[in-house]
């Protein structure tokens, strides 16, 4: 007779590691055009960079930095330096909580000013603070506090 050994499923994703959709991947992409339509040349615009903080590793949908000069020789598959402003797409099958945690755990201890939160299902940006704070947009202008950066929820939920 033969033992069947059962192998456990090991699987590489990392907490980061989040299920995308359609309505997810058109606000990445929009967010990211707005962005860059508006202040490519104040800001360096990422999507989808790892980054790897004392407090953690970490993957937002979008980051915004200083800017920085391309270095098309040398790439960096993981990032130290720290955003000024991550945004964070809420997933389908992403808790919010487990998504604030991260922010809080992750983003904010490694010296991120702003986190803007955007949640599709209600068409609403939360920029989050360090301190606890949070600016909440459902109509109007989204205005980061911190860095200025400025755009029309109409345009951000356009469609």
């Amino acid at each position: 007779m033969e033992d069947i050994l059962e192998l456990p499923v090991i699987s590489d994703e990392s907490e980061d590691e989040k299920m995308s959709s359609l309505n997810h991947s058109d606000l990445q992409t929009r967010l990211g055009f707005l962005l860059m339509a508006a202040y490519r040349h104040e800001y360096s615009i990422y999507t989808e960079l790892d980054f790897s903080f004392a407090s953690g590793k970490t993957r937002p949908d979008l980051c915004i930095m200083p800017k920085r000069k391309a270095n098309w020789l040398a790439d960096e598959l993981v990032v130290q330096d720290v955003p000024l402003t991550t945004i964070e797409i809420l997933s389908p099958e992403q808790s919010l909580n487990s998504l604030t945690e991260r922010i809080y755990k992750k983003h904010f201890p490694a010296g991120v000013k702003t986190v803007w939160l955007v949640v599709p299902t209600v068409q609403t940006v939360a920029i989050l603070l360090p301190d606890r704070k949070q600016v909440n947009f459902a109509v109007g202008t989204v205005l980061d506090p911190v860095t200025g950066i400025q755009l029309e929820l109409a345009d951000i939920f356009e469609g």
